[in-house]
């Protein structure tokens, strides 16, 4: 039986975003964010860079969005619960190494914000002649 494509898994479509995350586990660390799902979060990293971040382990997660150049909006800050489910080592020219988590806003507030700066990313483009 063949494994299902990891794209057919997903619940949530990913979304390039400009962001950055707070991780709280045994440490805690300032991580770029390579995309974002509603249930999901690529973190860039190594396992060298990040030791404390294993596959099963449960942190405290906040991302802080922003567009390319306009800097961070507190709208768009959103606490969560994560769970690294996998490390990725990457691939030269597609994607740096990273470490794959499932997201879980802490409340109804931060799901709301989860959305919309899900939404945001989605119609902003790098070098788009609208902005």
């Amino acid at each position: 039986m063949q494994a299902e494509p990891q794209e057919s898994k997903r619940k949530s479509p990913r979304i390039e975003v400009y962001a950055q995350a707070e991780v709280k586990g045994c440490e805690i660390h300032i991580m770029d964010v390579r995309n974002l799902s509603a249930g999901g979060v690529y973190l860039v990293g190594t396992p060298g860079e990040y030791p404390d971040l294993r596959p099963g382990t449960n942190f405290e997660l906040v991302i802080f969005g922003s567009e390319d150049g306009i800097g961070d909006d507190p709208d768009f800050n959103v606490a969560c619960h994560a769970t690294i489910i996998r490390i990725d080592e990457g691939s030269p020219g597609k994607r740096p190494p990273g470490f794959g988590a499932t997201v879980a806003p802490i409340d109804e507030d931060n799901r709301t914000r989860l959305s919309n700066l899900l939404l945001r990313a989605d119609n902003y483009r790098v070098g788009d002649p609208r902005r």
